[in-house]
């Protein structure tokens, strides 16, 4: 490499005599004044005006005391060709609800961030509230404060802040997720037998699973929102049960507990609700309640530590629900008998609904609609099959005991939306009628399809916007005034059915 003095014109000997130390000093010190006066030429001392790449943080809603706090950031730019030495505070300080990191470092304020021409730097925003004692959301504001060569310019921040119910995990047993029982303890940590009811008031938020035990039942008022942590659940233990009594203008939702619009419709947020086995006449209940952003969103069977388990003697029941977006599937059962009216189950990763070893099913006006759009999908959209897997591996056989599906529609992006897959050790007992299938199988076993005219193959399926998932039909929709009139009398929407003849197939009447 050759040496800039040389290029310059300055010869050098090949051997210097030795400096003594009082020469070296004034010599060092004219490089160390050089250095600062070339690199104060790189910053500006005139007004400067940033550029961000928002002038607002908005946080939508945080939930108070959640110790996992959510993190946004935005860009600051400097636009000139001179650097800028910027100040920088959270103008609220320490009591502020906001956190800030700059650039890698952590604080409140910051002095002389050195931000090249053209250059930028990254902010990095935590909310983290604490309890307000309201049911309301409440707002909470702040800025951060920029001040460059005498220019103040600020970004708000913004949170809505809502308290909330929590249940954190307190058990950790091995093989089994973690979970806190929410019915069936005493407050000396004895079992009881118990009913508890969430009320509308403030937001249920789940860690790990929130266990109702066994002769324990948990009713969930009209309006409830339910938001689950990652990795968690609500898990109805063997003879412990449900009731969830959401209205039609007032639904009860099952959630993640990330509100940000980003996971507003992201699949596989949180695992399931779990519901297990039980009694005769102990029945579960879902109604007017939306599922969404599961892995499972409903998940019914026998305990699985019953390799041979008989189906359950208790039902669940499903009257206007909607499931959606879940990276698995809509609704898993096993050994279980369902009873259903007004289901929309829609956009799952392999299946919308897999009912799978013994069982008893009604289901009654259903929309199964899978156009799972997060990746490639070759399982059907429905799927039945009287056989499982227990947890020995071992192949169960059970049998369907009497089930029918009728006045439904079950479609999808896939060529084949629709599988009956039986194994002959059992015979079932099943009908389906009045059904709109998208399916390349046979439909023509008179025992399962014994009026071969009311299976409608392949046909149009006329929903209003498969793109926009509008599920509701249109006035030319094959599926108009093809359903029988038995009921129920109401849509998913609350609306009459068959104001123009009959019914329509599917959980949504055509309204003009």
């Amino acid at each position: 490499m050759i040496c800039p003095s040389v290029r310059m014109g300055i010869r050098f000997r090949p051997s210097l005599p030795a400096l003594k130390p009082t020469r070296l000093l004034p010599f060092l010190a004219a490089a160390v004044l050089l250095v600062n006066c070339r690199k104060d030429k790189l910053f500006t001392d005139d007004p400067v005006t940033l550029d961000f790449s928002q002038t607002e943080v908005l946080f939508d809603t945080v939930f108070t005391q959640n110790p996992f706090s959510v993190t946004k950031r935005f860009r600051v730019r400097n636009p000139n060709s001179q650097g800028v030495r910027v100040d920088i505070a959270l103008e609220g300080g320490n009591p502020s609800p906001f956190r800030i990191n700059v650039d890698g470092a952590a604080g409140t304020s910051f002095q002389d961030v050195e931000i090249l021409g053209g250059d930028s730097i990254y902010v990095f925003v935590e909310a983290s509230l604490d309890q307000t004692g309201q049911s309301t959301p409440l707002i909470h504001e702040d800025h951060i404060v920029f001040l460059a060569n005498g220019t103040e310019q600020k970004v708000k921040l913004v949170a809505w802040g809502q308290d909330a119910h929590y249940f954190r995990p307190d058990s950790f047993p091995s093989g089994l997720p973690a979970y806190s029982i929410i019915a069936g303890l005493d407050d000396n940590g004895n079992s009881i037998c118990e009913t508890v009811t969430w009320p509308n008031d403030k937001p249920y938020v789940i860690y790990g699973y929130a266990v109702v035990d066994s002769c324990s039942k948990l009713i969930i008022d009209p309006g409830v929102r339910v938001h689950v942590h990652g990795g968690g659940g609500l898990w109805i233990y063997r003879w412990g049960r449900i009731e969830a009594n959401g209205e039609v203008n007032s639904p009860i939702t099952f959630q993640s507990d990330r509100l940000e619009a980003l996971y507003a419709e992201l699949p596989g947020q949180w695992e399931r609700i779990w519901i297990n086995d039980g009694p005769a006449g102990g029945d579960n209940k879902l109604k007017n309640v939306v599922i969404k952003n599961a892995l499972v969103g409903v998940q019914c069977e026998t305990w699985p530590g019953v390799p041979d388990a008989v189906t359950s003697q208790a039902k669940l029941i499903l009257e206007n629900v909607k499931i959606r977006n879940c990276s698995a599937a809509g609704i898993l059962s096993r050994n279980y008998r369902i009873d259903a009216a007004n289901l929309l189950v829609s956009d799952c990763g392999q299946y919308c609904l897999a009912l799978t070893g013994g069982g008893a099913y009604r289901f009654r006006h259903m929309t199964v609609a899978n156009y799972w759009s997060y990746g490639i999908r070759n399982t059907p959209a429905f799927i039945m099959t009287n056989t499982y897997a227990d947890i020995n591996g071992e192949l169960q056989v059970r049998d369907i005991d009497t089930s029918d599906f009728r006045n439904s529609i079950i479609h999808g992006a896939n060529n084949n939306e629709f599988k009956l897959e039986f194994n002959g050790l059992a015979t079932p007992d099943i009908d389906f009628d009045r059904i709109m299938l998208r399916t390349d199988q046979s439909t023509s076993d008179l025992g399962f399809f014994p009026f071969q005219d009311r299976i409608y193959r392949n046909q149009n399926h006329g929903f209003v916007s498969v793109q926009d998932r509008d599920f509701h039909i249109t006035s030319s929709a094959f599926g108009r005034n093809k359903a029988d009139g038995a009921g129920p009398f109401l849509d998913l929407d609350g609306i009459a059915r068959g104001a123009d003849g009959l019914p329509d197939l599917g959980c949504y009447d055509y309204v003009p």
